[in-house]
């Protein structure tokens, strides 16, 4: 059997109600509201600048790092180019000067056979006043006018030994060897110019073993100089 509903029973005091107290809530001054709200924004918009500035100053120290590196690859890029260049003109003003040396000796042998050989003479009669005897070996075609002058030579330089004149048929003008006992000296013109040509190959190899123009150097051959690329031989 269900329970009976319950009647509405108007025994709840209202007024009770409205007087008991209410709950005051807090009340935010308008102006120190906004006052809050500007400094938060400000402080925000601090903090959003100084991230923005970081952000760019790393953004733009990326670009200088790159841009370096770039500008010193180009450095690199320019300082090579020089310094091969640099070994062309070198190469080549070496090749000039032999060339040119090459020219002008022959010249002068042929004008002036003796003088070298004189020259050299004059230095060995000195040191070697008190020796026995000296041979004088050069191109037999040369002989008779150097005997015109070794007289001389040796009184001045105080020889008191032997001269010995020989003729070489292969001996080439300007060429001579003198021997003595325990010794000896050459003057050949193609040796000299073999030495200068083997001192100038050492040179350009050393240059270019420093990495200044690696590759671009090729060991002289055979031939004449005939520019920044020519042969030295």
């Amino acid at each position: 059997m269900m329970a009976a509903p319950a009647k509405y029973l108007f025994d709840i005091d209202f007024a009770a109600r409205e007087s008991e107290p209410v709950e005051e809530r807090p009340v935010v001054d308008l102006a120190a509201h906004e006052a809050a709200l500007a400094a938060a924004e400000k402080r925000g918009h601090a903090k959003g600048l100084a991230e923005g500035r970081a952000a760019a100053e790393a953004a733009g120290a990326n670009r200088l790092a790159e841009e370096a590196g770039r500008l010193a690859k180009a450095a690199d890029a320019i300082f090579a180019a020089l310094d091969e260049d640099r070994l062309r003109a070198e190469r080549f003003a070496l090749e000039l000067a032999l060339t040119t040396a090459r020219k002008i000796a022959p010249a002068l042998v042929a004008r002036e056979p003796l003088a070298e050989i004189e020259a050299l003479i004059a230095e060995c009669l000195g040191p070697l006043r008190h020796t026995p005897h000296l041979v004088i070996r050069l191109n037999d075609a040369h002989v008779e006018a150097l005997r015109a002058h070794v007289d001389r030579l040796a009184y001045e330089k105080g020889f008191e030994g032997r001269l010995v004149i020989l003729g070489e048929p292969d001996f080439a003008p300007g060429d001579c060897r003198i021997e003595w006992a325990d010794g000896g000296i050459v003057r050949d013109a193609a040796e000299v110019e073999a030495t200068i040509i083997a001192a100038i190959e050492r040179y350009l190899a050393a240059r270019a073993a420093t990495g200044h123009a690696a590759g671009h150097d090729r060991p002289p051959g055979h031939g004449h100089a005939a520019g920044p690329e020519g042969d030295l031989r």
